[in-house]
């Protein structure tokens, strides 16, 4: 396989992915050719599925989007794919032989993200999300294997539930409540308190931070096998939530914290790489 010829149809792909996700772009300098190319567009193709299930304000469009997905899958899985991203991945997907029911449970679980019930509490919140990534991870362990799809999809619904908080206002406008409703419960808060400022709807953020950052604790310590990409998207969650948690502003801190990248990363990142090639 030529080293170089992947790499021009990603560029688009992985520089909008880069921007959504700066720590991404980290990892990937510390995977080497030709596996780079396959890993970034497995990335880039779950983010394009992301954008359609949080993404488009709009059902309809979101919906004929991963309409579109699910026929390219069951095209790719006969060896007909037409996407680039679907195409840098052909050889992985041919000798994976990933059963069609399992990227429809990937399309499905996006779908199902896009009108869902209030969560009650942290587990039913993380549940729904793994709706999605679940499969996702699965298929990521059929690509690329020695991987540990669990903990994997549970550091891929602990990132989207603090990119749901970090935009707290626009997944309130499009009818998601990115907090769970044991915790406004306690603060004695109605959800369109949420939008607003005061002590307790920042009280709130906080024991949330809070329990984001213990979930991602909780994974790392089991000390599981991840692909760079996750050990740096969960050592990012971590520094993004913890830091938030502390602060007087936490959407603002939030915010701010979507831009940076922590040494904790980019070590995260780089210890993954050289465990993958051992």
């Amino acid at each position: 396989m030529n080293a170089e010829a992947p790499n021009a149809p990603l560029a688009s792909f992985e520089a909008k992915w880069a921007k959504a996700y700066p720590e991404f772009g980290l990892a990937l300098t510390f995977i080497r050719e030709p596996e780079r190319s396959e890993r970034s567009a497995f990335g880039c193709l779950v983010y394009e599925l992301e954008h359609a299930a949080f993404g488009i304000r709009e059902m309809q469009p979101a919906a004929v989007k991963l309409q579109w997905w699910a026929e390219e899958f069951v095209r790719a899985a006969k060896g007909e794919a037409r996407h680039p991203l679907t195409r840098v991945l052909a050889e992985r997907i041919a000798g994976a032989a990933i059963p069609i029911a399992r990227w429809q449970d990937v399309v499905m679980g996006a779908l199902n993200q896009r009108d869902p019930e209030p969560a009650a509490d942290t587990d039913a919140l993380l549940e729904n999300y793994a709706r999605f990534y679940a499969p996702v991870a699965e298929i990521e362990v059929a690509l690329f294997a020695n991987l540990d799809a669990a903990s994997s999809a549970r550091v891929l619904a602990l990132a989207r539930a603090l990119r749901e908080t970090t935009g707290l206002a626009d997944a309130l406008r499009d009818g998601r409540l990115p907090l769970p409703l044991d915790l406004l419960a306690r603060h004695r808060l109605a959800r369109g308190d949420l939008g607003g400022k005061s002590p307790e709807s920042a009280a709130a953020l906080h024991d949330w931070l809070k329990r984001l950052a213990a979930g991602c604790a909780e994974v790392a310590k089991g000390g599981p096998r991840l692909s760079v990409l996750s050990a740096a998207t969960l050592a990012a969650t971590s520094a993004r939530a913890r830091r938030a948690a502390g602060a007087a502003e936490p959407l603002a801190a939030l915010a701010d914290g979507q831009r940076r990248l922590s040494v904790g990363t980019t070590w995260s990142a780089w210890r993954a790489a050289r465990r993958s090639r051992r």
